[in-house]
C-alpha cells in the first residue's frame, strides 16, 4: 500500500462501508488497544451500501486488475465505486444482472415513473459511460419510439425505391433498417472479438486497407482511373462500392457497381479464377456476368495482402463491446408483426433466421449475444397493442413504480401532494384496474420552478388533466371524485 492509493472498505461479504485515499506511510500507534498498525486516510465516501453479490474475502486484496463480472470492459473497483457514488443503486444493479442474462427487458409502469430515464441509466452502465449525456451520438446506443403504424419494413428490413443509375426510371432494393443495421454492427464486433489475431488482420484490416489503398490511387491519378484491364477501369468509390466502366462501352455509360460486399464474398470463398466466381450462388448476377473484372480486383487484393502482412505486424485484437437498443413505448406497435421472424432470434442469440427480404443476396439475420434491448411500457395506456405470450416469454418485465422521493436531496419533491393523489387510487379506483398500473408517478411531483414548471403550474396543467382523463376512462370513480381532484393543493 502506498500514499495516493484508494482503499475500499467492506463489512462481511455483502456490505460496502466507503472508500478513501491513503495519506501517509505506515504508522505504529502504541496508545491504541487494538489496530495499532495504521495509515492516515482521507475518506471520500462513508456510509453503508448493501450489494447482491459476494465481495472478495481476503482482508487486504489488490483489486486493480480485477474485471467486473457485471459489465464488460469495466474493472471490479470501478463497479464498486459506481455503487457508492450513486451511479448504480441496488435496484439498477439487479436490472443490469437481469438484462445480461435475459438480453431483453421491458420496464413497465404507470406514467411519470421515469421508465425512459431508468432505461438510459442501465444503458449508460452497460456501455461503461460516465454520464447519461454520453449516450447521445454513441454508435453503441440507439433510441427509437414505436407508434401504432410502425411495421417490420420500418424497423427490420424493407424495400426502398432508388433512381436507376444506368438509365431512366427507378429500381427497388431491400435495405436494412434500424434493427438489422444495428444488429449487424454488434455482430461484426462480436465476430471480430472472437477471432485470433492473425485471422482478424486477414479478414478485416487487410481488406479495409486494400480498399483505402485503391481509393488513394484513384484520388492521385491524373485521370481518376484505376485500371482493371487495358480497356476497363475503376473511376469512382464511396463507402460501399467502386464504379467501373470502359471507354468504348455503349451500354452502361455511367458505369456499373462493384460492391465491396461482393468482393469480400469472393475472397472469403477462396475463389482464385473467373470460373470459381461463376459457380458461386450467393453473389449477384452482375458479379457472375462480370467475373473477369471482379477476379482481377481480387488478384490485386492477394498481391496487396502479401505486402501488407510483411510490412505490418499481425498483432491486433478487438474488444467485445455491448450494444444497447432502447425502444420507448414498445407496446404502442404490434410487436409480433414488427419483429416478425426475429421473435425466434430474441431467444436463440447468434443463430441466423431467414428474413423475407434479401440484402446483398443474403436473407439471413442474426441477433448477437452482445446486443441488448430495453423497452419501456406505459401500463395505464389501454389503447396500445397486445403483447402475446410468445413475446412475454422472451422479455423480462420489470415494474417501475411510483415512490416518495422526499429523501432525495437533489430535488424538491411535493410529498404531501404525492400522498393526496396516491390516496385517490386507494379510495376511488375502479375494480377493473390495479393501482400499480395507473397511479401517477413521482416525476409529476418534482418542482421544476427553475425550468418554469412550479408545482402550482404542474398541478393545474399536468396532474389534474390526466386525473380528469382517468375519470372519463373509468379508471377513477365515485360521486365526489371530481371535487376531490379540484380540491388538490400543492404544498411547496
Amino acid at each position: 500500500m502506498q500514499i495516493g492509493d484508494i482503499v475500499l472498505i467492506k463489512k462481511g461479504k455483502r456490505k460496502l462501508l466507503g472508500y478513501g485515499e491513503i495519506l501517509s506511510d505506515y504508522i505504529f500507534d502504541a496508545e491504541r488497544e487494538e489496530y495499532t498498525s495504521i495509515r492516515k486516510v482521507k475518506w471520500i465516501k462513508k456510509g453503508e451500501w448493501d450489494i447482491d453479490f459476494d465481495l472478495v474475502l481476503k482482508t487486504l486484496t489488490i483489486i486493480t486488475d480485477y474485471n467486473s463480472d457485471v459489465l464488460k470492459g469495466q474493472k471490479y473497483y470501478q463497479y464498486l465505486l459506481s455503487i457508492m457514488n450513486g451511479n448504480i443503486n441496488r435496484v439498477n444493479s439487479k436490472r443490469i444482472n437481469l438484462i445480461k442474462y435475459k438480453k431483453q427487458i421491458i420496464l413497465q409502469g404507470p406514467p411519470g415513473t421515469g421508465k425512459t430515464r431508468e432505461a438510459k441509466l442501465i444503458a449508460k452502465e452497460m456501455l461503461n459511460l460516465q454520464d447519461v449525456k454520453d449516450l447521445e451520438g454513441n454508435d453503441q446506443f440507439k433510441l427509437i419510439q414505436f407508434h401504432p403504424s410502425y411495421t417490420y419494413e420500418d424497423f427490420v428490413r424493407g424495400i426502398v425505391s432508388k433512381p436507376n443509375e444506368d438509365g431512366d426510371g427507378i429500381i427497388y432494393e431491400a435495405e436494412n433498417k434500424l434493427l438489422a443495421d444495428f444488429a449487424q454492427k454488434a455482430l461484426d464486433n462480436y465476430i471480430e472479438s472472437n477471432k485470433t489475431n492473425v485471422v482478424v488482420h486477414e479478414d478485416s484490416s487487410i481488406f479495409e486497407a486494400f480498399i483505402e489503398n485503391i481509393k488513394d490511387e484513384l484520388a492521385q491519378n491524373e485521370h481518376h482511373k484505376y485500371d482493371i484491364t487495358e480497356a476497363v477501369y475503376l473511376f469512382s468509390a464511396d463507402e460501399t462500392r467502386f464504379k467501373y466502366k470502359g471507354d468504348n462501352w455503349v451500354a452502361h455509360s455511367k458505369g456499373l457497381n462493384m460492391k465491396f460486399s461482393e468482393l469480400k464474398k469472393i475472397i472469403d470463398s477462396g475463389a482464385t479464377e473467373r470460373q470459381d466466381i461463376k459457380k458461386m450462388t450467393d453473389v449477384e448476377e452482375l458479379t457472375r456476368q462480370h467475373a473477369t473484372y471482379f477476379i482481377k480486383i481480387v488478384e490485386k487484393y492477394y498481391t496487396f495482402k502479401q505486402t501488407f502482412k510483411e510490412s505490418i505486424p499481425l498483432q491486433h485484437s478487438t474488444e467485445l463491446k455491448n450494444y444497447v437498443l432502447l425502444i420507448d413505448e414498445i407496446n404502442r406497435a404490434n410487436l409480433s408483426s414488427v419483429l416478425g421472424e426475429l421473435i425466434y432470434a430474441l431467444e436463440y442469440r447468434g443463430e441466423a433466421v431467414e428474413s423475407m427480404y434479401a440484402v446483398d443476396n443474403d436473407n439471413k439475420l442474426v441477433l448477437p449475444p452482445n446486443l441488448y434491448i430495453i423497452g419501456t411500457m406505459n401500463t395505464a395506456d389501454r389503447s396500445v397493442g397486445h403483447i402475446d405470450y410468445a413475446i412475454r416469454r422472451r422479455f423480462a418485465f420489470v415494474d417501475v413504480l411510483p415512490q416518495d422521493l422526499s429523501n432525495d436531496e437533489n430535488i424538491i419533491f411535493d410529498s404531501q401532494l404525492f400522498g393526496q393523489v396516491a390516496l385517490l387510487f386507494d379510495s376511488n379506483l375502479s375494480p377493473e384496474f390495479e393501482k400499480k398500473d395507473v397511479q401517477l408517478g413521482h416525476s409529476y411531483f418534482i418542482d421544476k420552478t427553475k425550468e418554469g414548471g412550479s408545482m402550482d403550474i404542474r398541478l393545474e396543467y399536468e396532474i389534474k388533466p390526466i386525473l380528469f382523463e382517468y375519470i372519463k376512462d373509468g379508471v377513477l370513480i365515485g360521486e365526489d371524485i371530481e371535487k376531490l381532484i379540484e380540491d388538490l393543493e400543492q404544498s411547496i
